[in-house]
């Protein structure tokens, strides 16, 4: 997570410029880099799109919170879905031109989405770690 403000650790530690290339390589594999959809702050700009910041920021919030309690609910594809149309709404939207991008609900959609879908990538490696202690 830490690296998606990579820009303003460079501030911090001259030296990091050097791996700047690579990280902002390893980024462009996981999202587009739009720069009108970065988030900018004060000391630079971030590597990733405000939604896939909501979506990271999703995952890492609820990873910290299910350390504490994991919520036992049903996890069929439906809510994971249901956790999608949001999204999947606002990307049509701005896509058509109903309304003009927002970061704030790019943000927000994704971290909805990021949330939710821990649960999921929880239960796959539940299942992956009781199915290689089965042999």
């Amino acid at each position: 997570m830490i690296g998606i403000f990579y820009e303003c650790s460079i501030g911090i530690f001259d030296s990091l410029i050097y791996g700047y290339p690579l990280i902002h390589k390893t980024y462009s594999i996981v999202c587009h880099q739009d720069p009108q959809k970065l988030i900018n702050i004060s000391c630079g700009k971030s590597l990733v799109c405000a939604r896939c910041l909501g979506i990271y920021s999703g995952l890492l919030i609820s990873s910290v919170f299910f350390l504490f309690y994991i919520p036992k609910i049903k996890r069929g594809l439906t809510i994971l879905l249901i956790s999608s149309i949001p999204m999947i709404i606002d990307v049509i939207a701005t896509t058509f031109g109903f309304y003009n991008y927002s970061k704030g609900l790019a943000f927000s959609t994704g971290l909805l989405f990021g949330s939710i879908l821990f649960l999921y990538l929880y239960d796959g490696l539940e299942n992956l770690i009781s199915e290689l202690q089965k042999r």
